[in-house]
């Protein structure tokens, strides 16, 4: 509300009475009490006067200036007034002409009420007639029909062979115009139902279901497709159908119940071996067999219905209406949407007619996944009875249980083998519902056997204190005391296992894997545990060597006498490759046995004590050398230690094939070395050509009993060697006896016929022939040894005359070797030249320097 203007005059005095909230009453009571002054000497009557005195002077005031304002404002009222007058006027007019509209409007309402209502009246009396006519003409079509229904299924005397796939159709026509027609209650229509209609109906239903069953029952396409085609024509192929497969589970269940009951079992056991009649019992049974000949049975009747369903679904599937009778549109859209999304089968992409597997597996699967076809959910049900009558047998009886978990391999040849016919089928549903447990069980008790067997090989460990025992008496032995008899010497034979127990596992291995290999899925579980047993075998085996190598002296070569323990840390690796071996055999067989574990632990253990072996003859050889700190040549007696542990507690024992040749490589290279370290020894005197001969027979004879020991461990292998078989390096050896003693012109003649394939390598006569030509020197002069040895080769190289010996020969390495041999001649020949002026020594000074040349040149 907008706020009410004040007069500038009258805001002063006049603002309490223009206020928006003045009262006159409270105005009035204010004027009445008064604010009495206490010095004021008026009466209230006084007062009163004065307060009335002052409200008429404003009063009068206020008249004076309303006038002035009536008076100031007169022309502008007028012009108001002039205006209110017009304004009526114009109302007036519009009042007038809104009457007349409105009776205007009532005229056309009356002229178009009245026609409306004709016509809404003419309407009814023909939507009347209209459904007296629809009714007429279904009642004349059900009439026609009928006539041709009556044709097509005569019943009776009728002559004619009634088609009942035509006659399907006009029963469906005949349903469709009664119930679309709205027919009901019509005498005629009633009437031709009851006598007509139904018998032909109840007959061709009749027809189709005898078909049908005839057609499953003797495989026949034919007569199967005609009863689905009746069905389909009378609108009801999903339900009869679908009914007809769950009837087959509901036979299938009636047949299984109570089939594996262990009561009835036992029952019929007791009443058939009282009557058997035979003498040695042959014709009498056991619960196995009487619960396998069921399973065997169930699985036979499975089969059998399994394959008659088939048929019906492979004609089902090849069944299609081309020409659709009624409208599919919807479940066309459905079935394109479950194939769009994986689920559908064989009904065709989008827009396709549907075929009859599909409209019959959209029934079936109406409360569960799509997709599902009538084999597949015969499979399911099937299987989910079977596998429950199976458990509950188990669950009642431990007896059965454990039968069948022990002929788990004969159950799954009486399913798989017969079950495969019905493929595709989803054979995994097989073992998640019924097998599953007893192969589990099957399996863990294979690898139990397996194991069994595997840890009969090892024997409980020896009582505490054996083993210090054995060491003590061994040590008193050794050292003079008295000596221990063969029963006292108690030796650790009993860490390894023994063969017949190995092939024990062997023939454990392979009857499980034999009883196994029918089916691929149990085959592939027992393969597992076979090789989870072969890696125990090696873990077991692996703890075994640690246990043996805990002490030192097992691997010492030098060890007088050697310890007995080396040989069981043999056998060890044998019985270790030995399984090995077995479970390749097996692998030729078809059974794929994981043995890297066998295999990793042979090589390394294996390879690690032949590499023992190796470096203790090795430096046996090097200290069996005679050098320029030395003036004496030591024996052989710490290499026969050392090839002997190698020949008689390793190799002899040894029967692992595979290391054959590192035997031959590592006998290759003692020769090698054993020809260099001939050839480096200084001085050469002629008790030292006496005492390198010895020792050359002596060699030669100990790497014949390393090969023949290594050829034992290869018998079937037609490359293996014997020491004469080693080539360049044992003629080498050989030639060592004869260039001994050769003379200076027999050592020129060598020089000059040297080539790469001579017998003896050309820096090692270089070696031989600066030794000959140094201790030459020494005898034929005042020279001192002192003088003499910083001319020796490894003296020039500054290194130890080992390490010359077992310097590499190829590449730079051997032109740096030529290099310091010619130097080392050189210096030689000036040495001669200079302390033997007169010419003697010349012939080995020519040696010197043919030999330096060749070296050079080369």
């Amino acid at each position: 509300m907008e706020e009410a203007r004040v007069h500038p005059e009258l805001g002063a005095g006049y603002a309490e009475f223009l206020a928006a909230d003045f009262d006159p009453l409270q105005y009035a009571r204010r004027i009445s009490r008064g604010d009495k002054d206490s010095s004021s000497k008026d009466t209230d009557n006084d007062q009163m006067a004065r307060a009335m005195e002052a409200l008429g002077k404003r009063a009068d005031a206020l008249d004076g200036l309303l006038q002035q304002t009536v008076i100031a404002s007169h022309a502008d009222l007028l012009k108001q007034v002039v205006g209110v007058k017009a304004l009526d006027a114009s109302l007036a007019q519009v009042e007038d002409n809104v009457r007349e509209i409105k009776a205007y409007m009532h005229a056309l309402r009356t002229r178009i009420r009245v026609p409306y209502q004709q016509s809404q009246a003419y309407t009814s009396q023909a939507s009347n007639l209209h459904a007296a006519i629809r009714h007429v003409r279904a009642t004349a079509r059900f009439i026609q029909l009928v006539r041709r229904l009556q044709t097509q299924i005569p019943l009776g005397s009728a002559s004619g062979a009634p088609d009942f796939a035509l006659g399907a159709l006009t029963l469906l026509d005949i349903e469709r115009a009664v119930t679309g027609g709205d027919l009901e209650g019509i005498h005629i229509v009633d009437q031709g139902m009851e006598t007509i209609v139904k018998p032909r109906r109840d007959r061709t239903i009749a027809q189709a279901e005898q078909m049908l069953e005839s057609g499953i029952r003797l495989r026949n396409q034919g007569d199967i497709a005609g009863g689905l085609q009746i069905l389909f024509n009378l609108g009801m192929l999903a339900t009869a159908v679908a009914a007809r497969v769950r009837q087959y589970v509901s036979d299938w269940e009636s047949a299984v119940r109570g089939r594996l009951d262990p009561r009835d079992v036992s029952a019929y056991v007791r009443d058939h071996n009282s009557r058997a009649k035979s003498i040695d019992g042959s014709d009498m049974v056991g619960i196995t067999g009487v619960v396998l000949s069921r399973i065997e049975g169930l699985v036979d009747d499975l089969l059998a219905r399994g394959l008659e369903l088939r048929v019906l679904e492979r004609v089902l599937a090849r069944k299609r209406d081309v020409l659709p009778r009624f409208d599919v549109s919807n479940f066309s859209s459905s079935l394109a949407a479950d194939i769009g999304s994986g689920s559908g089968g064989g009904g065709g992409g989008s827009g396709a007619t549907p075929s009859f597997l599909d409209l019959v597996a959209r029934e079936l699967n109406s409360s569960s996944s799509a997709g599902i076809r009538v084999v597949a959910f015969w499979w399911r049900e099937a299987l989910s009875l079977l596998a429950a009558e199976i458990n509950s047998a188990c669950t009642e009886s431990s007896v059965i249980r454990q039968m069948l978990t022990n002929s788990y391999p004969r159950v799954v040849q009486l399913f798989v083998p017969k079950l495969e016919q019905l493929q595709p089928l989803d054979l995994p549903l097989l073992w998640d519902q019924m097998l599953g447990n007893f192969e589990a069980e099957y399996v863990s008790r294979a690898a139990s056997r397996i194991e069994d067997a595997v840890t009969r090989c090892y024997p409980p460990p020896p009582p505490p204190g054996l083993m210090e025992a054995q060491e003590r008496r061994s040590l008193v032995a050794s050292t003079g005391g008295i000596m221990a008899t063969g029963s006292e010497l108690i030796t650790a034979v009993s860490v390894v296992p023994n063969r017949k127990l190995v092939a024990g596992v062997i023939r454990s291995m392979s009857t499980e894997l034999e009883m196994a290999k029918s089916d691929a899925r149990l085959a592939a579980a027992v393969t597992g545990a076979a090789s989870s047993a072969a890696r125990t075998f090696a873990s077991i085996t692996e703890t075994k060597i640690a246990t043996v190598t805990v002490n030192p002296s097992v691997l010492n070569p030098f060890g007088v006498p050697p310890h007995p323990l080396t040989k069981s840390l043999v056998g060890l690796l044998n019985t270790a490759d030995a399984l090995r071996l077995g479970i390749e055999e097996l692998g030729d067989r078809g059974f794929s046995v994981d043995s890297a574990s066998l295999r990793a632990l042979v090589d390394k253990n294996a390879a690690s004590l032949l590499d023992i072996a190796d470096r203790a003859v090795t430096e046996a050889i090097y200290q069996a050398g005679t050098s320029a700190d030395s003036s004496s040549l030591p024996s052989l007696d710490l290499f026969d230690i050392a090839a002997q542990w190698l020949q008689t507690q390793v190799l002899e024992s040894m029967n692992i094939a595979s290391f054959h040749w590192r035997v031959v490589e590592m006998v290759t290279k003692y020769l090698k070395i054993y020809t260099r370290v001939v050839c480096l020894a200084f001085p050469l005197t002629e008790e030292t050509k006496l005492l390198l001969t010895g020792h050359a027979t002596q060699f030669e004879f100990a790497c014949s009993q390393l090969m023949a020991a290594a050829s034992k461990m290869s018998p079937n292998d037609k490359q293996a060697k014997a020491l004469s078989g080693l080539g360049g390096p044992y003629r080498a050896l050989r030639m060592l006896r004869p260039l001994l003693f050769m003379n200076t012109a027999e050592l020129a003649r060598l020089v000059d016929e040297a080539k790469p394939d001579s017998d003896i390598p050309m820096v090692d006569l270089a070696d031989h022939i600066v030794c000959r030509v140094a201790t030459a020197l020494l005898d034929n002069s005042d020279c001192s040894s002192a003088e003499v040895r910083p001319f020796l080769p490894y003296r020039i190289q500054k290194c130890k005359w080992t390490d010359w010996a077992s310097s590499a020969e190829s590449g730079t390495q051997l032109h740096q070797r030529n290099s310091v041999l010619a130097e080392s001649l050189q210096h030689l020949v000036d040495k001669i030249q200079k302390t033997h002026k007169d010419g003697a020594l010349s012939e080995l000074v020519s040696l010197a320097q043919a030999a330096a040349s060749r070296l050079l040149s080369s």
